[in-house]
């Protein structure tokens, strides 16, 4: 690293990753108290002085006049772990839900909400992808009045006032995949209360194809977090676990042969059918209670079917 910059945020503690086996394999030999000697050869380098998100975003527009402006999404991040190749984290998620949007335009559907799919960069960085696409276009967080430490991991970080935008208020949902290559067996609501007896209404056909969990639990680590930390509706689907946490996650293991394709197969059809099924209800999916009080926008007239008497000044353009 010498001659480099090294930011204050920047982890400066090299990092590897091994097969679980030999991981292992060392583990054991110390809980046995023999000693062991390990060399490590580590080149590095910086590129850049910042590191930049780069999403790739298409949509099937919508045909109603009165709902077209309102977005569906649906989504994956492109980027891998360092010695794998990502099939299963997220290559998987970002090909379902290709898939899932492909199915839609093979069926001739005509949405009545516009769909549309986005697959994020630098997810393993730290959402990157999707957050800096949630802060351009929904909303963004003013500094504390008392800023923490970089030492704080951002998750735990106390955050100031959100400032929405008009796009804020016509985000509809979105669905995220990124657990691996099993079938989908159900969905997080994210503990959003209000929306299982809807999830409950649109599984009761896909029983046929092992879909039956609603769970009110909230799952983390993946980029749906970006969309429900400015208190939009964002989901993950539930999966089965198969070899991902035991395996292929954050592994050299985690490589093509380590994908199902029946079992993507169904988490496409699964994904389209909840696409669809949003693009068509009348009302907008319901959202959890506000979790910023101090926002921004001022209230001054109803949101139709986001929250009860909570409104957005127009903006001034």
């Amino acid at each position: 690293m010498r001659g480099a910059q090294v930011k204050e945020t920047a982890v400066t503690i090299p990092n590897a990753v091994m097969m679980i086996e030999h991981y292992n394999r060392l583990g054991r030999l110390l809980q046995n108290h023999v000693p062991v000697t390990l060399e490590v050869n580590i080149e590095t380098k910086f590129t850049g002085d910042h590191e930049h998100g780069f999403d790739t975003v298409a949509e099937i527009p919508g045909t109603d006049p009165k709902l077209k402006d309102q977005v569906v999404m649906v989504g994956g991040h492109l980027d891998s772990w360092i010695s794998g190749t990502g099939a299963t984290d997220n290559g998987a998620g970002s090909v379902v839900a290709m898939e899932a949007v492909r199915i839609l335009k093979a069926l001739g559907v005509k949405p009545r909400r516009t769909i549309r799919i986005a697959l994020w960069s630098g997810e393993e960085q730290g959402l990157y992808g999707s957050q800096g696409y949630v802060k351009q276009h929904f909303g963004t967080f003013a500094e504390p009045e008392h800023p923490e430490p970089a030492s704080v991991p951002g998750f735990m970080r106390q955050r100031g006032k959100l400032t929405t935008t008009r796009e804020w208020e016509t985000l509809d949902g979105y669905f995220n995949l990124d657990n691996g290559t099993g079938m989908v067996r159900g969905v997080y609501t994210q503990e959003n209360t209000a929306i299982a007896p809807i999830f409950r209404q649109w599984i009761a056909p896909l029983k046929d194809l092992g879909v039956t969990t609603i769970s009110l639990r909230n799952t983390g680590g993946t980029d749906h977090l970006s969309y429900d930390a400015v208190g939009l509706p964002g989901f993950q689907f539930i999966q089965d676990p198969m070899d991902y946490e035991t395996r292929t996650h954050h592994s050299n293991m985690d490589t093509y042969d380590r994908l199902h394709p029946y079992d993507l197969e169904q988490a496409a059809v699964v994904e389209a059918i909840f696409l669809y099924n949003t693009s068509e209800r009348e009302a907008m999916l319901p959202r959890k209670p506000f979790p910023h009080p101090e926002k921004e926008r001022e209230m001054t007239a109803p949101i139709p079917g986001i929250y009860p008497g909570a409104v957005a000044k127009p903006d001034s353009k």
